[in-house]
């Protein structure tokens, strides 16, 4: 059996250096008291002689570990996606590492992942609840022990502390509105489970739209199920299926846009004379699709970006600072031909 070879230390890295020990660990901290030939040679040595830093020891011994945890539902999320490369380069701005969890879209693995963050010492957390969270109960031991939370996206319900989010009523109304301009009477909605605030606001925000220009609401144009393309694709064969079609679709996430879009070809419905359709997120396949996409930008970059400017600052002066409780990113609609006349 071959034997575990002896981790390097930064004792090692000192005595090949002719070093003390503290220089050699300021050096790696980049620490300005040192000078930069020094820094360099030392960061040189430690690769080359394969040294990993020990975080976790370190952490304690500073009780900070400059990591923050990242929880989110899936990273293959365009709106995710494009929030996690805001979330990391804002965070490197500031010093900080992230480590992501993906709940894959399940309370269970949620919960594992919270507690996995707390035993790792983080000193924040941001997250993204699943689209069947319906309270924060899990998320107690970073509450208890006055670790920095900060939700953004997806909220749990009730849930008072800091969060950043997309005006995602004001997003359902303005593609329910859009699809009336554009003379449409009969207009259906691909929701997502609505447990999950976004899809409870985007609902609303269809509503009063409807409201607003004298529309009767139906809930039997209403298809709720968790927008993945395999789920859209049924509700799409469903809604087809119907004698009476709607006129119009206002689909929660672009994913089941485009699932709806690549259904209705396959069923020679002409998209956008005979259905006109909106989706959310301006996620990449919008601008690919043909016809092209009309969705609703809600700013993934940037809502990474404020999360984490939002949890720095709790991490570095508590609640004392003037920080936003409840911080809400605008929205626009995008234009493109599923929803021309």
């Amino acid at each position: 059996m071959k034997e575990r070879s002896t981790k390097i230390t930064i004792y090692d890295i000192a005595k090949v250096l002719n070093l003390s020990a503290s220089t050699v660990s300021r050096a790696l901290q980049n620490n300005k008291l040192i000078n930069q030939e020094t820094r360099d040679k030392v960061r040189q040595t430690a690769t080359d002689m394969g040294y990993v830093p020990n975080w976790i020891a370190s952490s304690l011994r500073k009780n900070r570990s400059n990591i923050i945890g990242l929880i989110v539902p899936r990273t293959s999320m365009y709106f995710q996606s494009t929030a996690i490369s805001g979330i990391q380069h804002e965070a490197h701005k500031y010093g900080f590492s992230i480590v992501i969890g993906q709940s894959d879209d399940t309370i269970e693995m949620e919960k594992e992942l919270v507690n996995t963050f707390f035993s790792l010492r983080v000193d924040g957390l941001l997250a993204v609840s699943s689209m069947f969270t319906t309270d924060y109960e899990h998320f107690t031991p970073f509450i208890k022990n006055n670790i920095p939370l900060v939700f953004y996206d997806r909220v749990p319900a009730e849930f008072s502390g800091y969060t950043i989010t997309g005006d995602d009523f004001k997003g359902g109304f303005l593609a329910t509105e859009h699809l009336i301009k554009q003379g449409c009477t009969r207009i259906a909605l691909f929701s997502g489970i609505l447990s999950c605030n976004l899809y409870q606001q985007r609902l609303s925000g269809y509503k009063a739209a409807l409201d607003n220009y004298a529309i009767p609401y139906d809930e039997k144009l209403v298809y709720v199920h968790n927008l993945t393309t395999e789920a859209a694709t049924t509700a799409s064969k469903e809604l087809l299926s119907e004698i009476e079609r709607p006129d119009g679709l206002f689909a929660a996430n672009d994913t089941s846009a485009v699932a709806f879009i690549q259904e209705a070809k396959r069923q020679h419905v002409k998209i956008p004379e005979e259905i006109k359709v909106v989706g959310y997120s301006n996620d990449q396949s919008s601008r690919i699709i043909t016809p092209a996409l009309t969705t609703i930008e809600q700013s993934g970059y940037k809502m990474g970006q404020k999360a984490v400017d939002t949890l720095v600052q709790l991490i570095n002066y508590g609640d004392t600072m003037k920080v936003t409780k409840h911080f809400v990113f605008p929205v626009e609609l995008i234009e493109r031909e599923s929803s021309r006349q």
